[in-house]
């Protein structure tokens, strides 16, 4: 038998052979399943929870719920220089990396990983109670979590060895500003859309300008950090605190970004992207930008890593920063569109989050000069 939703095809066989490796006893039936997708279904990748009753040998039913991801071939993506190459979290997976991960941080338990005649790759996944875990993304809690990861980042700066596997991301935030900046308009239609909009009326394009000739210097000292093992993609749907009768975990889901990145850089990749999308008030930006950097650097301490504290301020900084380049260009973008009343992406936030993010790139020039002396 199979069952299907929105072209989806599972064989109950498949099914069984991944409740047997959680199923406390032998499985006599699986009675019946059922498909539904978490999120949407995208292009290159979808998410389903598989709903199951079996039943044992003793007669007893249970229900049982696995996650399914599946992520599809993708010629644009499909080299492991790519920030977001198409195949890598389910390479990760299948590798037993994540089984391996330091004390204090955790990932699903992989069932399988299956590929398909039509070139798709299926992994199963632990279905996590994310109900039950601490999900709030108050700075208090922002600042457990990048205390967390401190420590995380921090093992393989004090003797966790460094994954090896070639499909993980080694120059990640390269890769991610070479995509953005395909992407956006270019320079000269940029200064068009500018001089047309706000007549040279501030220093903000200028100060845009001169960091975009900066960026590159910025990335290859970033590259050039002490090394850690990153998720890169943390932010509050993707990471949760798991409360336990000692010290809290964390749990740590889609690892698709995962890379061999700076030390500090995971910090800054969520600081931008939490600002963008309102997780972290602009006018609060400050504040919150010292109470994670300072959570993050105690996690180091914590791992017994003794170095400088501005090389982690570096990674950050210049992590956060690089998003600019996007914010920027959508910012241009709004300018043009003068239906563009979306609250979330509206001007006036994407000037003040631009604003925001060349003063950490300015800070971050600084903190260059003297880390490289």
């Amino acid at each position: 038998m199979t069952t299907s939703v929105n072209t989806l095809v599972v064989d109950s066989a498949c099914i069984q052979s991944q409740l047997r490796q959680i199923a406390s006893s032998e499985i006599h039936q699986l009675i019946s399943w059922s498909c539904s997708p978490l999120g949407d279904i995208k292009e290159e990748s979808s998410v389903y929870r598989v709903a199951c009753t079996v039943q044992f040998q003793d007669g007893s039913k249970r229900d049982y719920s696995l996650i399914l991801k599946i992520a599809r071939p993708d010629s644009m993506r499909n080299k492991a220089e790519h920030y977001y190459y198409w195949k890598r979290e389910a390479l990760v997976y299948q590798s037993g990396i994540l089984s391996q991960l330091p004390d204090g941080i955790r990932a699903p338990q992989c069932y399988g990983v299956q590929e398909q005649p039509n070139g798709d790759v299926r992994v199963w996944l632990e279905d996590l109670p994310i109900d039950t875990l601490h999900k709030d993304w108050a700075l208090a809690h922002m600042c457990e979590i990048f205390y967390g990861l401190g420590m995380f980042n921090g093992a393989y700066l004090t003797g966790a060895p460094l994954p090896a596997d070639g499909f993980l991301c080694r120059a990640w935030m390269r890769s991610w500003v070479e995509v953005c900046t395909a992407y956006a308009k270019p320079i000269e239609e940029q200064k068009a859309i500018w001089d047309s909009y706000r007549n040279g009326s501030d220093d903000l394009w200028q100060r845009y300008i001169s960091n975009r000739h900066l960026a590159s210097s910025l990335i290859e000292t970033l590259e050039r950090l002490p090394r850690v093992f990153a998720h890169q993609d943390v932010h509050w749907d993707n990471i949760f605190l798991e409360k336990g009768k000692g010290a809290d975990s964390l749990v740590a889901v889609d690892w698709q970004f995962a890379s061999i990145s700076g030390v500090g850089e995971e910090l800054g990749r969520m600081f931008g992207y939490a600002l963008l999308k309102k997780k972290i008030p602009v006018v609060q930006a400050a504040e919150y930008r010292e109470e994670l950097f300072s959570s993050y650097v105690q996690g180091l301490r914590a791992a017994g890593w003794e170095g400088d504290a501005k090389l982690a301020r570096f990674g950050f900084m210049t992590a956060a920063s690089l998003r600019y380049i996007m914010v920027m260009d959508k910012l241009l973008r709004g300018m043009e569109d003068d239906s563009n009343t979306d609250e979330e992406f509206g001007t006036s936030h994407l000037e003040a989050v631009t604003k925001e993010l060349l003063h950490m790139a300015e800070e971050a020039w600084h903190l260059r000069s003297e880390i490289i002396s």
